[in-house]
């Protein structure tokens, strides 16, 4: 396994699989685990991202981002099931830029490993 580097950036974007368009003005918090010290806040932009969401570089370890989904749901669709969407991930530092996309709807998401 390669050795671990500061983590530059970490990125994210969500994109409304119901509609088919970026979600824009989603709130985003990113979270160390081990102390629950807040890294890093953005919100979504016109094209559904967030370009760096830490302030610092990021040690490797285990993160949470927490994305407020609620208004923008309810206010799209009229209804939501899930109003926070919350992702733990480890980043094992084999990278220096991690991008997070999220696909969400008014009843699931999903996340993967973007590039």
């Amino acid at each position: 396994m390669p050795e671990s580097e500061p983590i530059e950036r970490l990125s994210t974007h969500v994109l409304d699989v119901a509609i088919g368009r970026p979600a824009e003005g989603i709130p985003v918090v990113l979270v160390r685990d081990a102390d629950q010290v807040v890294l890093g806040r953005g919100t979504t932009d016109a094209d559904g991202r967030v370009a760096r969401l830490n302030d610092e570089p990021l040690a490797p370890g285990d993160l949470t981002l927490t994305f407020d989904v609620d208004a923008y749901i309810s206010r799209t669709h009229g209804t939501v099931f899930h109003p926070r969407i919350t992702l733990h991930v480890r980043l094992d530092g084999t990278r220096a830029h991690y991008h997070l996309p999220v696909l969400a709807g008014p009843f699931s998401h999903t996340t993967y490993l973007g590039s």
